[in-house]
């Protein structure tokens, strides 16, 4: 995935938390918002595409590496009334999960953040 559709993809995906953490059926949060309905769900669609694409790219053996060289502890820290289980900072982008979120969605993230490197 090239840069431009990463940005694409985490302005997507900051769009649908706001709208599942506003609490708003699709429809009130569009209104609200300014968003047509069809462009929200091609979104929340195309974000879906491109985590099963993601998690269904085999990985080639040249870049079969452990996972305690993948991953990295990272300090967090957490606002009182923040219900994200999972915040990833890169930069000025902030990328926040729920705890209830998908496989998918984890490894889509997880792909994307390591291809930005």
């Amino acid at each position: 995935m090239n840069e431009v559709m990463q940005i694409r993809a985490a302005s997507w995906a900051a769009m649908i938390k706001q709208r599942n953490d506003s609490g708003l059926t699709i429809r009130e949060w569009c209104a609200a918002n300014g968003i047509q309905e069809s462009v929200y769900y091609y979104r929340l669609n195309r974000l879906r595409k491109m985590a099963l694409d993601v998690e269904e790219t085999p990985v080639p053996a040249s870049q079969n590496i452990s996972v305690s060289e993948r991953f990295a502890q990272l300090p967090v820290s957490s606002a009182p009334d923040s219900t994200a289980a999972i915040r990833i900072r890169r930069g000025d982008t902030v990328v926040e999960v729920s705890s209830d979120a998908p496989e998918r969605l984890l490894s889509f993230l997880k792909e994307v953040m390591f291809r930005a490197v």
